[in-house]
Protein backbone atom coordinates (compact mmCIF):
# COMPACT_ATOMS: atom_id res chain seq x y z
CA UNK A 1 0.00 0.00 0.00
CA UNK A 2 1.53 3.77 -0.89
CA UNK A 3 0.27 6.24 1.28
CA UNK A 4 0.71 10.14 0.21
CA UNK A 5 3.58 12.31 1.93
CA UNK A 6 3.17 15.46 2.77
CA UNK A 7 5.33 18.15 1.85
CA UNK A 8 6.27 20.84 3.52
CA UNK A 9 7.38 24.09 1.99
CA UNK A 10 10.07 26.39 3.14
CA UNK A 11 9.39 29.92 4.78
CA UNK A 12 10.86 32.25 2.72
CA UNK A 13 12.27 35.75 3.78
CA UNK A 14 14.51 38.28 2.01
CA UNK A 15 17.14 39.77 4.49
CA UNK A 16 17.28 43.51 4.40
CA UNK A 17 21.10 43.11 5.54
CA UNK A 18 22.29 40.54 2.84
CA UNK A 19 20.17 41.26 -0.24
CA UNK A 20 19.47 37.15 0.04
CA UNK A 21 17.33 34.74 0.94
CA UNK A 22 16.80 33.32 4.11
CA UNK A 23 15.06 30.17 4.35
CA UNK A 24 13.85 27.94 7.25
CA UNK A 25 12.94 24.55 6.56
CA UNK A 26 11.05 22.68 9.64
CA UNK A 27 11.60 19.17 10.20
CA UNK A 28 15.11 18.76 8.67
CA UNK A 29 18.33 18.78 10.52
CA UNK A 30 19.40 21.87 8.62
CA UNK A 31 16.83 24.12 9.30
CA UNK A 32 18.04 27.68 8.28
CA UNK A 33 20.04 28.26 5.56
CA UNK A 34 20.87 31.18 2.87
CA UNK A 35 19.41 30.70 -1.21
CA UNK A 36 23.08 29.09 -2.00
CA UNK A 37 22.29 26.57 0.56
CA UNK A 38 24.93 27.83 3.09
CA UNK A 39 23.45 26.11 6.73
CA UNK A 40 23.40 29.47 9.06
CA UNK A 41 22.62 28.81 12.89
CA UNK A 42 19.73 29.86 14.52
CA UNK A 43 21.07 32.98 15.95
CA UNK A 44 22.78 34.39 12.41
CA UNK A 45 19.88 33.44 10.85
CA UNK A 46 17.53 35.92 13.16
CA UNK A 47 20.43 38.40 13.12
CA UNK A 48 19.54 38.53 8.91
CA UNK A 49 16.20 39.11 9.47
CA UNK A 50 15.88 42.12 12.22
CA UNK A 51 12.39 43.40 11.07
CA UNK A 52 10.62 40.22 11.64
CA UNK A 53 12.77 38.74 15.28
CA UNK A 54 13.15 42.41 16.97
CA UNK A 55 11.86 41.45 20.36
CA UNK A 56 14.32 38.71 19.90
CA UNK A 57 17.59 40.61 18.89
CA UNK A 58 16.63 43.49 21.45
CA UNK A 59 16.47 40.70 24.42
CA UNK A 60 20.23 39.32 22.99
CA UNK A 61 21.34 43.08 22.78
CA UNK A 62 22.35 42.43 19.32
CA UNK A 63 19.56 44.90 17.58
CA UNK A 64 21.41 46.60 14.61
CA UNK A 65 20.76 50.85 15.19
CA UNK A 66 20.85 51.47 11.86
CA UNK A 67 19.93 49.32 8.12
CA UNK A 68 21.13 50.31 4.80
CA UNK A 69 21.76 53.61 6.36
CA UNK A 70 18.38 54.41 7.84
CA UNK A 71 18.31 54.74 11.61
CA UNK A 72 15.55 51.85 12.76
CA UNK A 73 13.09 53.13 15.43
CA UNK A 74 11.71 50.17 16.58
CA UNK A 75 8.34 50.94 17.20
CA UNK A 76 8.08 53.16 13.91
CA UNK A 77 9.39 49.83 11.84
CA UNK A 78 6.84 47.67 13.59
CA UNK A 79 3.90 49.79 12.70
CA UNK A 80 4.59 49.09 8.93
CA UNK A 81 5.47 44.83 10.15
CA UNK A 82 1.75 43.06 8.17
CA UNK A 83 1.05 39.62 7.50
CA UNK A 84 -1.78 38.05 5.35
CA UNK A 85 -2.46 35.02 3.83
CA UNK A 86 -5.37 33.79 1.37
CA UNK A 87 -5.60 29.95 0.17
CA UNK A 88 -7.76 28.86 -2.96
CA UNK A 89 -10.22 26.75 -0.41
CA UNK A 90 -11.37 30.14 1.20
CA UNK A 91 -12.07 31.82 -2.18
CA UNK A 92 -13.86 28.63 -3.30
CA UNK A 93 -16.37 28.03 -0.29
CA UNK A 94 -19.66 29.24 1.10
CA UNK A 95 -20.05 32.79 1.59
CA UNK A 96 -22.15 34.44 4.02
CA UNK A 97 -25.70 35.45 2.94
CA UNK A 98 -25.88 38.24 5.71
CA UNK A 99 -23.44 40.85 6.60
CA UNK A 100 -23.27 43.19 10.06
CA UNK A 101 -22.70 46.74 9.25
CA UNK A 102 -21.25 48.70 12.36
CA UNK A 103 -20.90 52.16 13.37
CA UNK A 104 -17.90 53.26 12.22
CA UNK A 105 -17.59 56.45 14.09
CA UNK A 106 -19.31 55.32 17.66
CA UNK A 107 -16.43 57.55 19.85
CA UNK A 108 -15.94 54.59 21.58
CA UNK A 109 -12.46 52.28 21.71
CA UNK A 110 -14.28 48.95 21.01
CA UNK A 111 -16.66 47.92 18.38
CA UNK A 112 -20.18 46.53 19.09
CA UNK A 113 -21.64 43.86 17.02
CA UNK A 114 -25.53 45.66 15.79
CA UNK A 115 -28.65 44.17 16.18
CA UNK A 116 -29.34 43.75 12.56
CA UNK A 117 -27.78 42.38 9.38
CA UNK A 118 -27.71 43.53 5.51
CA UNK A 119 -27.86 41.67 2.55
CA UNK A 120 -27.96 43.31 -1.16
CA UNK A 121 -30.46 41.92 -3.69
CA UNK A 122 -33.16 43.74 -5.44
CA UNK A 123 -32.16 46.72 -2.83
CA UNK A 124 -29.79 47.07 0.72
CA UNK A 125 -31.93 45.75 3.32
CA UNK A 126 -31.57 45.47 7.04
CA UNK A 127 -32.95 42.50 8.63
CA UNK A 128 -33.52 42.55 13.26
CA UNK A 129 -32.16 39.45 13.89
CA UNK A 130 -34.22 39.00 16.74
CA UNK A 131 -37.34 39.21 15.24
CA UNK A 132 -36.28 38.94 11.35
CA UNK A 133 -38.44 41.82 10.64
CA UNK A 134 -36.91 44.11 7.92
CA UNK A 135 -36.17 47.53 8.86
CA UNK A 136 -37.66 49.60 6.22
CA UNK A 137 -36.74 53.41 6.86
CA UNK A 138 -33.17 52.17 7.54
CA UNK A 139 -33.05 49.73 4.05
CA UNK A 140 -34.74 52.73 2.25
CA UNK A 141 -32.34 55.23 3.45
CA UNK A 142 -28.85 52.61 2.41
CA UNK A 143 -30.71 51.73 -0.73
CA UNK A 144 -31.52 55.57 -1.97
CA UNK A 145 -28.00 56.44 -2.08
CA UNK A 146 -26.50 53.68 -3.07
CA UNK A 147 -29.10 54.40 -6.04
CA UNK A 148 -27.97 58.03 -6.48
CA UNK A 149 -23.97 56.72 -6.66
CA UNK A 150 -24.58 54.38 -9.25
CA UNK A 151 -25.05 51.53 -7.75
CA UNK A 152 -26.43 48.89 -10.16
CA UNK A 153 -28.11 46.12 -8.36
CA UNK A 154 -27.84 43.24 -7.07
CA UNK A 155 -24.19 43.04 -5.37
CA UNK A 156 -21.85 40.41 -7.12
CA UNK A 157 -19.58 39.84 -4.20
CA UNK A 158 -19.53 41.54 -0.50
CA UNK A 159 -16.20 41.95 1.17
CA UNK A 160 -14.77 43.29 4.79
CA UNK A 161 -13.53 42.07 7.74
CA UNK A 162 -17.26 41.29 9.81
CA UNK A 163 -16.36 41.09 13.50
CA UNK A 164 -15.67 43.05 16.34
CA UNK A 165 -11.68 41.58 16.56
CA UNK A 166 -10.30 44.83 14.42
CA UNK A 167 -9.06 48.20 15.60
CA UNK A 168 -11.46 50.22 13.38
CA UNK A 169 -14.60 49.39 11.17
CA UNK A 170 -13.91 50.66 7.78
CA UNK A 171 -17.27 49.04 6.17
CA UNK A 172 -17.50 46.94 3.11
CA UNK A 173 -16.22 46.67 -0.67
CA UNK A 174 -18.89 46.08 -2.52
CA UNK A 175 -18.66 45.21 -6.48
CA UNK A 176 -22.28 45.56 -8.15
CA UNK A 177 -23.91 43.75 -10.85
CA UNK A 178 -21.95 45.65 -13.56
CA UNK A 179 -18.83 45.18 -12.06
CA UNK A 180 -18.02 48.36 -10.50
CA UNK A 181 -16.59 48.66 -7.25
CA UNK A 182 -18.08 50.48 -3.89
CA UNK A 183 -16.97 51.45 -0.83
CA UNK A 184 -20.08 50.90 1.96
CA UNK A 185 -19.93 52.23 5.64
CA UNK A 186 -22.12 53.50 8.06
CA UNK A 187 -20.62 57.36 10.18
CA UNK A 188 -23.11 58.41 12.99
CA UNK A 189 -25.73 56.54 11.78
CA UNK A 190 -26.13 57.76 8.01
CA UNK A 191 -24.68 55.96 4.68
CA UNK A 192 -21.37 56.46 3.45
CA UNK A 193 -21.33 55.57 -0.24
CA UNK A 194 -17.98 56.02 -2.31
CA UNK A 195 -17.26 54.45 -5.98
CA UNK A 196 -13.86 53.23 -6.46
CA UNK A 197 -12.68 54.07 -9.85
CA UNK A 198 -11.61 51.07 -11.85
CA UNK A 199 -9.34 51.03 -14.74
CA UNK A 200 -11.13 50.37 -17.57
CA UNK A 201 -11.99 46.63 -18.33
CA UNK A 202 -9.97 45.08 -14.93
CA UNK A 203 -12.31 42.91 -13.46
CA UNK A 204 -11.74 41.61 -9.89
CA UNK A 205 -11.22 37.94 -9.26
CA UNK A 206 -11.44 38.65 -5.21
CA UNK A 207 -11.25 41.45 -2.69
CA UNK A 208 -8.95 41.07 1.00
CA UNK A 209 -9.81 43.18 3.07
CA UNK A 210 -6.92 43.91 5.71
CA UNK A 211 -6.61 45.91 9.28
CA UNK A 212 -2.93 46.46 10.00
CA UNK A 213 -1.14 48.94 11.59
CA UNK A 214 0.27 51.48 9.19
CA UNK A 215 -3.14 51.88 7.22
CA UNK A 216 -2.07 52.64 4.29
CA UNK A 217 -4.77 50.91 2.25
CA UNK A 218 -7.84 49.04 3.07
CA UNK A 219 -7.32 45.56 1.02
CA UNK A 220 -5.37 43.50 -1.43
CA UNK A 221 -7.07 43.31 -4.91
CA UNK A 222 -6.65 40.17 -6.98
CA UNK A 223 -7.87 40.61 -10.41
CA UNK A 224 -9.16 37.64 -12.97
CA UNK A 225 -6.02 38.39 -14.88
CA UNK A 226 -3.64 37.62 -12.04
CA UNK A 227 -2.38 40.67 -11.08
CA UNK A 228 -2.36 42.03 -7.60
CA UNK A 229 -2.86 45.36 -6.15
CA UNK A 230 -3.37 47.83 -3.01
CA UNK A 231 -6.38 50.24 -2.37
CA UNK A 232 -4.55 52.92 -0.52
CA UNK A 233 -6.47 54.63 2.17
CA UNK A 234 -8.22 58.14 2.50
CA UNK A 235 -7.13 58.81 -1.65
CA UNK A 236 -8.64 55.16 -3.26
CA UNK A 237 -5.79 54.81 -5.74
CA UNK A 238 -4.72 51.62 -6.72
CA UNK A 239 -0.94 50.40 -6.81
CA UNK A 240 0.02 47.48 -8.35
CA UNK A 241 2.20 45.27 -7.48
CA UNK A 242 5.16 44.45 -9.60
CA UNK A 243 4.87 40.39 -9.33
CA UNK A 244 3.14 37.90 -11.59
CA UNK A 245 1.00 35.00 -11.78
CA UNK A 246 -0.60 35.93 -8.52
CA UNK A 247 -3.78 33.63 -8.25
CA UNK A 248 -5.66 32.42 -5.56
CA UNK A 249 -7.91 30.16 -7.29
CA UNK A 250 -4.69 27.75 -7.43
CA UNK A 251 -1.90 28.81 -5.20
CA UNK A 252 -1.63 29.91 -1.58
CA UNK A 253 -0.82 33.55 -1.31
CA UNK A 254 1.20 34.69 1.66
CA UNK A 255 2.42 39.15 1.70
CA UNK A 256 4.55 39.55 4.59
CA UNK A 257 5.32 43.45 4.07
CA UNK A 258 8.09 45.04 6.95
CA UNK A 259 9.71 49.26 7.04
CA UNK A 260 11.54 47.75 3.38
CA UNK A 261 9.88 45.17 1.40
CA UNK A 262 7.15 43.29 0.56
CA UNK A 263 7.58 39.36 0.10
CA UNK A 264 5.05 38.10 -1.97
CA UNK A 265 4.83 34.03 -1.50
CA UNK A 266 3.15 31.74 -3.68
CA UNK A 267 2.76 27.56 -3.00
CA UNK A 268 1.39 25.72 -5.45
CA UNK A 269 1.33 21.95 -6.11
CA UNK A 270 5.05 20.85 -6.43
CA UNK A 271 6.51 24.41 -5.84
CA UNK A 272 7.26 27.48 -3.73
CA UNK A 273 8.27 31.10 -5.09
CA UNK A 274 8.46 34.52 -3.24
CA UNK A 275 8.72 37.59 -5.23
CA UNK A 276 10.01 40.27 -3.42
CA UNK A 277 9.03 44.42 -3.69
CA UNK A 278 9.99 47.39 -2.39
CA UNK A 279 8.03 49.83 -0.56
CA UNK A 280 7.07 51.38 -4.07
CA UNK A 281 5.83 48.14 -5.21
CA UNK A 282 8.73 47.71 -7.58
CA UNK A 283 10.42 44.01 -8.00
CA UNK A 284 13.44 43.72 -6.03
CA UNK A 285 14.12 39.62 -6.54
CA UNK A 286 13.04 36.34 -6.26
CA UNK A 287 13.62 32.94 -5.38
CA UNK A 288 11.39 29.70 -5.65
CA UNK A 289 11.97 25.90 -5.02
CA UNK A 290 10.31 22.76 -6.84
CA UNK A 291 10.07 19.46 -5.54
CA UNK A 292 8.21 16.28 -6.85
CA UNK A 293 4.37 16.60 -7.06
CA UNK A 294 1.91 13.59 -6.10
CA UNK A 295 1.66 11.99 -8.82
CA UNK A 296 5.55 12.29 -9.79
CA UNK A 297 6.35 10.29 -6.52
CA UNK A 298 6.43 6.60 -6.31
CA UNK A 299 3.10 6.58 -4.50
CA UNK A 300 1.65 8.83 -7.21
CA UNK A 301 3.03 6.66 -9.86
CA UNK A 302 1.45 3.80 -8.46
CA UNK A 303 -1.70 5.01 -8.48
CA UNK A 304 -1.59 6.19 -11.65
CA UNK A 305 -0.68 2.47 -12.28
CA UNK A 306 -3.82 1.37 -10.76
CA UNK A 307 -6.63 3.51 -11.35
CA UNK A 308 -7.48 5.65 -14.01
CA UNK A 309 -9.42 8.27 -11.54
CA UNK A 310 -10.20 9.37 -8.24
CA UNK A 311 -13.29 9.81 -6.99
CA UNK A 312 -13.22 11.87 -3.91
CA UNK A 313 -15.33 14.53 -1.30
CA UNK A 314 -13.09 16.91 -0.31
CA UNK A 315 -10.77 19.07 -2.73
CA UNK A 316 -7.50 21.14 -1.75
CA UNK A 317 -8.62 24.00 -3.98
CA UNK A 318 -12.23 24.07 -2.35
CA UNK A 319 -14.27 24.92 1.16
CA UNK A 320 -16.92 22.83 -0.34
CA UNK A 321 -18.23 18.84 0.07
CA UNK A 322 -19.02 17.40 -3.21
CA UNK A 323 -18.23 14.92 -5.41
CA UNK A 324 -14.48 15.89 -6.83
CA UNK A 325 -13.80 14.05 -9.84
CA UNK A 326 -10.06 14.01 -10.93
CA UNK A 327 -8.44 11.64 -14.00
CA UNK A 328 -4.99 10.92 -14.63
CA UNK A 329 -2.72 12.95 -17.00
CA UNK A 330 -1.04 9.44 -17.68
CA UNK A 331 -2.23 6.17 -19.62
CA UNK A 332 -0.23 4.01 -17.51
CA UNK A 333 -3.34 2.32 -16.28
CA UNK A 334 -4.59 1.31 -19.75
CA UNK A 335 -1.88 -1.42 -19.18
CA UNK A 336 -3.37 -2.27 -15.97
CA UNK A 337 -6.49 -2.75 -18.07
CA UNK A 338 -5.43 -4.74 -20.32
CA UNK A 339 -3.96 -7.29 -18.13
CA UNK A 340 -7.53 -7.22 -16.10
CA UNK A 341 -9.32 -8.14 -19.21
CA UNK A 342 -6.87 -10.98 -19.74
CA UNK A 343 -7.05 -12.07 -16.21
CA UNK A 344 -11.21 -12.23 -16.23
CA UNK A 345 -11.07 -13.74 -19.68
CA UNK A 346 -9.60 -16.25 -18.27
CA UNK A 347 -11.70 -16.82 -15.15
CA UNK A 348 -14.70 -16.81 -17.22
CA UNK A 349 -12.97 -19.76 -19.37
CA UNK A 350 -12.42 -21.40 -16.35
CA UNK A 351 -16.01 -21.11 -14.65
CA UNK A 352 -17.15 -22.30 -18.84
CA UNK A 353 -19.38 -19.45 -19.55
CA UNK A 354 -20.07 -17.86 -23.10
CA UNK A 355 -17.94 -14.73 -23.77
CA UNK A 356 -21.02 -12.92 -25.09
CA UNK A 357 -22.79 -12.88 -21.92
CA UNK A 358 -19.74 -11.00 -20.15
CA UNK A 359 -19.09 -8.83 -22.36
CA UNK A 360 -20.62 -6.29 -20.41
CA UNK A 361 -18.45 -7.38 -17.83
CA UNK A 362 -15.01 -6.85 -20.38
CA UNK A 363 -16.38 -3.70 -20.88
CA UNK A 364 -16.57 -2.40 -17.69
CA UNK A 365 -13.20 -3.50 -16.22
CA UNK A 366 -11.86 -1.75 -19.42
CA UNK A 367 -13.28 1.23 -18.64
CA UNK A 368 -12.82 1.19 -14.98
CA UNK A 369 -9.61 -0.48 -14.67
CA UNK A 370 -8.96 -2.44 -10.80
CA UNK A 371 -12.22 -0.78 -9.74
CA UNK A 372 -14.32 -2.71 -12.55
CA UNK A 373 -12.47 -5.96 -11.77
CA UNK A 374 -13.26 -5.73 -7.86
CA UNK A 375 -17.03 -4.73 -8.62
CA UNK A 376 -17.65 -8.03 -11.46
CA UNK A 377 -15.95 -10.73 -8.99
CA UNK A 378 -16.91 -9.39 -5.97
CA UNK A 379 -20.64 -8.89 -7.06
CA UNK A 380 -20.82 -10.96 -10.28
CA UNK A 381 -24.03 -10.61 -12.45
CA UNK A 382 -26.38 -13.45 -11.47
CA UNK A 383 -29.27 -12.43 -14.36
CA UNK A 384 -26.81 -13.56 -16.87
CA UNK A 385 -25.70 -16.80 -17.30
Amino acid sequence: MAFEKPVRPPFIQYSCIDHDFMIFRSGEESKWSNSEGKVLSRDVYEKKLPLMYTQQLVMNGSMPDSVNGLKINIQHASTFRSSFRVKPEEIHAPKPKLFPLFESQSGRANLNMPDDFFRITWRMEFIDAKTNKIHEEKSRMFSAVLYKRGFQFPAKSINGIPTTRKSCDEGYFVIDSADQLFHIKMQKGLPFVRQVELPEGMKLKTIQSVDFSDKLYYAYLFTENNQLFVLTQYDYLLERFDADNINPDKYEVRIYGDYFNFNVTTIGDGFIRTQVLNRDYKKVDEYSETWQTKTERTEGQIAQLLFPAQLKMTDSNSGYINFFVSTNKSFSWLIICFLLIITQFLIIRKRKKKIKTQLIDLLLIGICGIFGFIAVNVFPNKFID
